[in-house]
């Protein structure tokens, strides 16, 4: 768990002042993958903690969580953080994770992009990105 600063609080309520709530990476960072480096330093770093302390705080159920994500339509290559969040699960900890299974119960949720996630994930155009 992430400790709220007030630091952290006071970017949450940045936010929440700009969109409503905290949204999803993707939103944050349009054209961003989700193994770029970006997460992992600076401005993505702090957003990433804002979004887990804001996320855990405000959407408690996984009816909650599905109805969050399924208002900011997630583009294909963020379909195993969605399923990591809605599910509660450490996919991205495991080498060989098998999304297939919760992808396909996202398609059964009505969202899209489930038969282009290992293509929008691997694509080449995200080397140059970053």
């Amino acid at each position: 768990m992430i400790k709220k600063t007030e630091f952290l609080a006071n970017k949450i309520n940045q936010f929440i002042e700009k969109y409503g709530e905290v949204p999803p990476h993707w939103i944050f960072k349009p054209d961003s993958h989700p193994y770029s480096i970006f997460w992992r330093i600076g401005s993505g770093n702090e957003f990433c903690d804002c979004f887990a302390i804001w996320f855990e705080e405000n959407c408690k159920t996984t009816e909650e969580r599905i109805d969050y994500f399924k208002k900011y339509t997630p583009p294909p290559r963020w379909l195993a953080a969605v399923i990591d969040n809605i599910w509660d699960l450490e996919g991205w900890n495991e080498p060989f994770f098998d999304y297939t299974p919760y992808l396909k119960k996202l398609e059964g949720l009505e969202f899209t992009g489930t038969s282009e996630y290992e293509q929008d994930l691997d694509d080449e155009k995200w080397l140059d990105k970053e």
